[in-house]
């Protein structure tokens, strides 16, 4: 990443109105730029081993880092980061399986200048009950894929989430001796980049290692719900 991307970030901070982001649009433009690219790089990689993302314009994968100040006190103009989601077919949106990227300030519950994930983060009701139940009738597929060590290298042993439920959800035993894999309403990977790494040469192939990682989370999650055929998935 170009090495003005943390300074840059770290004083918007600070200066977060429309007047300084005006000033500095040259040094933004530039910074977004570079994550373009290395968005087109990490696509090229990803899609031949999840064809689910299609070949999607990486400009169109990028988030605006205008906030959407409809719906929050919090009147903020600007994201503090700059961020890419890769999912079905290049369509960005919340709720579906994809892969998440973001450098800059802390945000979102993510951890550090940079953070990445994968899984899904908000799924509608249909979607949540499916991967519940996936999880619950085909416990050792998914024991295997968050037991698998270089999951566990980059994401540890738990799951990203808005809200976790304190009790089993209706209709399965409180008994079960796996029934807190159940209660997360979000089951997102994330994993916090290494400072040193963010503007290092190293990003994109540390990326692509935790992208693979998590990759055998976002099948279970498109078996359980049914939106592509297992084997249409390489």
């Amino acid at each position: 990443m170009n090495p003005d991307t943390l300074p840059f970030f770290n004083e918007l901070a600070v200066n977060n109105n429309r007047e300084w982001f005006l000033d500095n649009k040259r040094r933004y433009d530039a910074i977004r730029e570079e994550f373009v690219e290395l968005t087109a790089q990490v696509i090229d990689e990803l899609a031949p081993l999840d064809p689910t993302i299609g070949h999607p314009d990486p400009r169109k994968c990028l988030y605006r880092i205008n906030r959407d100040l409809r719906f929050t006190p919090d009147k903020r103009p600007y994201k503090t980061h700059i961020s890419f989601f890769l999912s079905s077919y290049g369509i960005k949106r919340s709720g579906e399986a994809g892969y998440y990227l973001q450098i800059g300030m802390e945000d979102y519950g993510l951890k550090g200048n940079g953070a990445l994930g994968g899984g899904i983060f908000m799924p509608d009701k249909a979607k949540l009950a499916a991967i519940r139940q996936e999880i619950f009738y085909n416990t050792d597929d998914f024991l295997k894929v968050i037991n698998d060590k270089e999951y566990r290298r980059y994401f540890g042993d738990t799951f990203l989430t808005m809200k976790k439920l304190s009790r089993t959800p209706k209709g399965y035993p409180n008994d079960w001796p796996h029934a807190d894999l159940l209660k997360y309403n979000d089951y997102c990977s994330a994993h916090t980049i290494p400072a040193k790494t963010i503007t290092s040469d190293t990003l994109k192939d540390h990326v692509m290692r935790a992208f693979r990682a998590t990759l055998p989370l976002n099948r279970f999650i498109f078996r359980a719900t049914g939106e592509l055929r297992e084997d249409k998935i390489m």
